[in-house]
């Protein structure tokens, strides 16, 4: 392909996402249906991946698997992408999920071989293809995957005896049940290079993924009943919400995010409460984070207390938040979280000084 070409595609495929995607004033990510999506880093999703599963104890790969083909069936329904006339049905559906697997970034499948070409991590793209071949094919199926290159996924589909039923819509958690999105603010902004098997922002490979699937992990991570360590709990504090079943999600979610951030090379400085609206500005609201409606001093150790709205993606955004302080303070964070009905609020405090 001509340097020209490159371009040319490039920006077609930039334009369709933007036709589709925009950043909405609570810093949430949203596509066309309100739905919430997030823009990962490759290699920071396999980090943050690795630190939840290592947190959660327990292997969590076919969770991650199901969540992501319950979610993708979920949106192929609410888009009807894979709704066709009988004139050439086979090839417009090849060409429709060939145009969403490289919109999103996830790379390619080829449905006549059940091959997925991708940098993602293979649970997920494997979960992206189950659906789509049983949208195509409309027949449930059971799957098996074999990672044969770093980018080479060989799938192993059989009919299962269930009928199709379309999966429902993503859980609710108390952070979300009452999420609504603020006004636009503006479309989507990536420094966007189309490559093979996905695209780059700023030159390094990302991808979309729906908050939808994260909903549905923590439901499946829910239901298994973990208990996280006495040390890590002694660091977080909930009100307007209780039980290990509902915390624990939130906990590990961001517990990953921190580990992901401690890995990457992001500066951090935190000077005064200025410097928080320049970090969300630079690593959260173009990314579809989160935001925060304002924020206040606490003490003079770094303490602050951040006011947010209730939000599917509210588990990154304290995440990150958490992670940013803990890194441009210096010291171990205590957390605690009130959640209301309308509001929550994040207060970030110096666990050392607080067990003094």
């Amino acid at each position: 392909m001509l340097p020209e070409e490159d371009s040319h595609s490039s920006g077609k495929v930039l334009t369709s996402i933007q036709k589709e995607f925009a950043i909405h004033g609570d810093g949430s990510l949203r596509n066309s249906y309100g739905q919430c999506f997030f823009v990962w880093k490759v290699v920071d999703f396999q980090r943050w991946w690795l630190s939840f599963e290592a947190h959660a104890g327990i292997p969590l790969g076919r969770k991650l698997m199901n969540a992501a083909t319950d979610e993708e069936e979920y949106q192929l329904d609410q888009c009807s992408l894979l709704v066709t006339g009988w004139f050439m049905k086979k090839r417009r559906i090849h060409s429709a999920l060939f145009n969403r697997w490289q919109n999103m970034g996830w790379g390619q499948y080829v449905m006549n071989s059940d091959t997925v070409f991708s940098y993602l991590l293979a649970p997920v793209v494997s979960g992206f293809a189950l659906a789509a071949n049983e949208g195509a094919t409309f027949q449930r199926k059971k799957i098996q995957w074999r990672q044969i290159s770093n980018v080479q996924i060989q799938l192993e589909t059989n009919d299962d005896v269930r009928s199709i039923s379309l999966a429902p819509s993503p859980p609710q958690f108390p952070w979300d049940s009452n999420a609504s999105a603020r006004a636009i603010q503006r479309s989507v902004e990536l420094d966007f290079q189309l490559v093979e098997y996905g695209w780059t922002s700023s030159g390094e490979r990302s991808f979309f993924l729906p908050s939808g699937l994260f909903q549905r992990l923590f439901k499946s991570v829910q239901m298994q009943g973990l208990v996280l360590r006495p040390d890590i709990l002694d660091k977080w504090e909930f009100k307007g919400i209780s039980g290990p079943e509902t915390t624990t999600p939130l906990i590990l979610a961001a517990l990953a995010v921190d580990e992901m951030i401690s890995l990457s090379e992001r500066p951090i400085y935190i000077q005064d409460l200025g410097s928080w609206e320049q970090l969300v500005n630079a690593y959260l609201k173009p990314f579809g984070y989160g935001s925060f409606i304002n924020s206040s001093s606490l003490d003079e150790q770094g303490g602050v207390e951040f006011l947010l709205q209730p939000s599917p993606i509210l588990p990154f955004t304290i995440g990150f938040l958490v992670a940013f302080w803990q890194r441009g303070i210096g010291r171990k964070a205590r957390v605690c979280i009130d959640i209301g009905d309308e509001t929550c609020v994040c207060q970030i405090t110096s666990f050392l000084s607080y067990s003094s």
